[in-house]
């Protein structure tokens, strides 16, 4: 292995993660039925990987990402998990801008990153009704001469449908590495919503 796979695998599971749109939810999330969960990881896989083997511009790459976050995540509840506390004190005019913003972050943090693993597949390997806790749908993320990646996708159907809404890569939870930076961000905007949703849309 080369000195450069661990950061490259990092820069993978952190850009499939924001892709999938990862969000630890801070209440319980309502399962949708295993089949359904199934069938929407299926469908979100075979449109990331549809993405980045097709060739496509950086430009196409982001519009294709942010595409896949509005039809296949609960945003407004991505982006509250994110957010934390400060969500319930901001108002819905706050909580929509900040959502739009945080879905364009994630798409043109994370696009550019993902469009270099080209070749890769997202296989389903099974799925488990956890509760409260959703639909846990298994993965296998093979790429070519590399080692294979276990991933698990949290479905909820809390907003009505079957979305996405927290991805566990090998055991371990993505949110926390978001969560943290947006903490920070927030920290260094004095707490303001306002402003951290415009440092969100100034960020390329």
């Amino acid at each position: 292995m080369s000195t450069t796979e661990p950061i490259a695998r990092r820069t993978f599971l952190n850009g499939l993660a924001a892709a999938a749109v990862l969000a630890l939810l801070p209440w319980p999330a309502e399962a949708a039925s295993v089949s359904q969960a199934q069938t929407l990881v299926n469908t979100i896989s075979g449109e990331l990987t549809g993405l980045v083997n097709s060739g496509g511009s950086e430009a196409q790459i982001y519009r294709g990402f942010e595409s896949i976050l509005a039809r296949y995540a609960d945003m407004p509840a991505v982006a509250a998990a994110t957010l934390g506390p400060a969500w319930r004190g901001a108002s819905n005019a706050q909580k929509q801008a900040y959502v739009a913003a945080f879905q364009s972050y994630l798409a043109r943090k994370y696009g550019r990153q993902f469009r270099e693993y080209r070749n890769a597949s997202i296989n389903v390997t099974g799925a488990r009704d956890a509760g409260k806790a959703g639909v846990l749908v298994q993965t296998t993320v093979v790429r070519p001469g590399q080692a294979n990646i276990a991933v698990d996708w949290q479905i909820s159907d809390r907003s009505g449908s079957p979305r996405a809404v927290n991805l566990i890569i090998e055991g371990v939870s993505m949110l926390a590495n978001e969560r943290a930076e947006i903490g920070a961000m927030l920290d260094a905007q004095g707490g303001s919503i306002d402003r951290l949703t415009a440092e969100l849309k100034g960020r390329a």
